[in-house]
């Protein structure tokens, strides 16, 4: 069995899509994943499965649109991945203070064209750097006054996105070793 991260994008934000991380449990549970536990009520799953990243995403996108009715973009991330992008922000460095720091995960790795063209307006002091599966965000003035966003990543990188802070890839981090 291998482990993996799930992240579900656009759960329970804004009063839109609820969806009870119990009834998810529940669900992936039901359907043949173990050792499933979530955090907190945006989308952390933390899942055992025999398939691949990709077999668990196809899935579990039908099962929430099957049992829920939500069509849900999914990215899932073997333990490995999720520990690398950790490893590997170029911002954490510099920021004593993780409020500041986000992650944009990408579905799948985009065209080299793709990412040396891609102009995302920033604001003030925000800065961002794409390095493989995922955009590290730095945004000083906050992320509520950012110009960033999954649609505008998506619509550049033609890939499906979710973002996460700092502090939840740090507890997530916590929780797969």
């Amino acid at each position: 069995m291998n482990k993996y991260v799930v992240l579900l994008r656009g759960i329970n934000v804004g009063g839109h899509n609820k969806l009870p991380m119990a009834d998810l449990r529940n669900l992936l549970t039901n359907n043949g994943y173990t050792n499933v536990s979530t955090y907190i009520q945006s989308g952390n799953v933390l899942l055992s499965s025999e398939k691949n990243s990709v077999e668990i995403s196809t899935h579990i996108i039908l099962l929430i649109e099957t049992e829920f009715s939500y069509n849900i973009p999914v990215i899932t991330l073997t333990t490995d991945e999720l520990k690398t992008c950790f490893l590997e922000n170029p911002y954490a460095q510099k920021e004593q203070d993780i409020k500041f720091l986000h992650v944009t995960f990408l579905d799948s790795l985009p065209k080299q064209e793709l990412v040396k063209s891609l102009n995302i307006n920033t604001y003030n002091n925000d800065a961002y750097q794409v390095l493989g599966k995922c955009i590290y965000l730095y945004t000083p003035d906050g992320f509520a006054k950012t110009k960033f966003n999954n649609t505008q990543f998506e619509k550049k990188l033609h890939t499906v996105t979710t973002t996460r802070n700092w502090r939840t890839i740090t507890k997530l981090i916590d929780l797969i070793i």
